[in-house]
């Protein structure tokens, strides 16, 4: 009787996934900005664009065997939209941020191990960049090389991440950055946030990205 009543008080909280099966992808140097040389950002460049259709398939496996959006049927904002839905469904069925072993956090985090979860947050975070790419060709993949970007040591520098020509440049720079991943390991880290659980970042920042609001205003 004591289990049936301690089972009928905790409702229908879902099981949390085992990720022991999801793709590790650690990035050959992890890190950003001037923690990284030059030659460790081509390298991380390089293993980007060799591993990315392998790792975005079998992010699409993963997420239509966990009730997830398929990022092939939906596309923009549609995508984002029912991406940012599930997550805040499906989030504490995760490895929590807080229950992790110590480590550096994004960007500088581990992707494997313990730390598996990270590897699905990169690949999502990717997803969102990929829709925002298919709707917007103004936006490829790369480095951001941002001589101010590195001497301020911004997140962004020396990282892979979403770039696109400023229609009207400034005396700093000609391009628009743009980082998909930290709004997935951010939702992560802070899952009780205002953004995440109130409102929908990804949505917007995806819908901006795509009208043009970052670059061609």
């Amino acid at each position: 009787m004591l289990n049936l009543i301690q089972r009928w008080l905790a409702g229908d909280a879902a099981a949390p996934w085992d990720l022991g099966d999801y793709p590790a992808w650690e990035l050959p140097h992890a890190g950003a900005g001037r923690a990284l040389s030059e030659a460790q950002a081509q390298a991380n460049w390089s293993w980007f664009q060799a591993t990315l259709d392998e790792r975005q398939r079998r992010l699409r496996d993963w997420l239509l065997a966990h009730q997830g959006p398929d990022p092939q049927a939906l596309h923009g904002t549609a995508y984002a939209k029912a991406l940012n839905t599930w997550a805040k469904a499906h989030w504490p069925q995760l490895p929590a941020f807080s229950r992790l072993p110590r480590h550096k956090p994004w960007p500088d985090c581990p992707r494997s191990g313990a730390f598996i979860v990270n590897s699905l947050l990169g690949d999502l975070g990717t997803s969102l960049g990929e829709a925002i790419r298919h709707a917007n060709p103004d936006w490829h993949w790369g480095l951001n090389l941002d001589a101010t970007d590195l001497a301020d040591d911004m997140a962004t520098a020396r990282r892979v991440v979403l770039l696109a020509r400023l229609k009207h440049p400034t005396p700093q720079t000609d391009q628009a950055v743009l980082d998909p991943e930290a709004l997935l390991f951010a939702a992560h880290r802070f899952p009780d946030s205002v953004d995440f659980v109130h409102l929908d970042p990804w949505t917007t920042t995806v819908a901006d990205a795509i009208a043009g609001g970052y670059h061609a205003h």
